[in-house]
């Protein structure tokens, strides 16, 4: 049987710390690199270190930009550099990898588990997600979301939740799907429907516009008929949802919030993680 004991956690942010500490929780020997520590478990030369460990951690997401490594401290090893030092003796637990990433890890002979795929941690990932979703429109909106009318794009697990939270909080919220069944799935709850398609008709009406779906979907010709004063959260993952170069031409406050768990609830967003991890350890047999 495969043994996972010694891992290394390489790059992140905050999550990846409380990570290290429910892994270790959890009786796994932990060292971190390009994290902010000053705990004594940072290694200092990954190349000649990283064979060491049995078990590597790779950052959600690993990438944003498909060349550099996703962390808060700039490192000098680009991506591939990083996977060039990965060997077949090695487990690899990554979030959000994408198809030529997995591919270039399993080139070296890893086994590699995306554990952004598991239900269960995207599920658990909602939670936190919707608390940092509150926490950008209470801080850049000075109106109650008590009946401010709401736009929710698409109707995934965030979004669902998200659209819930803000209709128990008192806002009229409009589900914005290009899938008839996602719109009759937000009137049997309770939520208004309209498709993608159609709502550069009615977005004047809005105060606050969430994007959850990570392609264009607020272009330009819905943000020319934004009002001035609605507050637009693109919280997709890359490439995003927003075009926000005409919304700042247009003088629209759009943000671009990715990776809010780690921003708002890392203590949390960590243990997500961690579980995933040792339920996939669990599952696949190692010890």
């Amino acid at each position: 049987m495969k043994k996972a004991e010694k891992f290394l956690i390489i790059g992140g942010d905050k999550r990846q710390l409380y990570l290290a500490d429910y892994l270790e929780k959890n009786g796994k020997k932990v060292s971190l690199y390009a994290l902010p520590e000053n705990s004594g478990r940072c290694i200092g030369n990954l190349k000649s270190e990283i064979q060491d460990y049995d078990s590597l951690v790779l950052p959600l997401p690993v990438t944003k930009d498909n060349k550099h490594l996703y962390t808060v401290i700039p490192i000098k090893e680009t991506l591939d550099e990083i996977i060039s030092y990965i060997n077949k003796d090695h487990i690899v637990f990554a979030g959000m990898a994408g198809k030529g990433i997995e591919t270039k890890i399993k080139t070296r002979g890893a086994c590699v588990y995306d554990y952004f795929k598991r239900e269960d941690v995207t599920v658990m990932n909602t939670v936190p997600t919707v608390q940092g979703i509150l926490k950008v429109i209470f801080e850049n909106t000075d109106y109650t979301v008590h009946s401010s009318k709401c736009a929710v794009f698409g109707y995934g697990r965030t979004a669902k939740l998200a659209a819930s939270t803000l209709a128990s909080l008192g806002a009229e919220v409009t589900v914005c799907a290009r899938k008839g069944s996602d719109i009759a799935l937000a009137g049997v709850n309770g939520l208004n429907g309209c498709r993608i398609c159609d709502f550069y008709r009615i977005a004047g009406g809005f105060d606050i516009i969430i994007n959850t779906v990570p392609s264009m979907v607020i272009d330009r010709r819905i943000l020319e008929n934004v009002n001035k004063s609605c507050l637009v959260a693109d919280i997709a993952s890359a490439p995003f949802g927003t075009d926000f170069a005409a919304a700042d031409e247009l003088g629209i406050k759009a943000m671009q919030c990715s990776s809010l768990p780690g921003k708002v609830a890392p203590k949390t967003a960590g243990r997500i993680i961690a579980d995933g991890i040792i339920n996939i350890l669990e599952e696949e047999g190692y010890e």
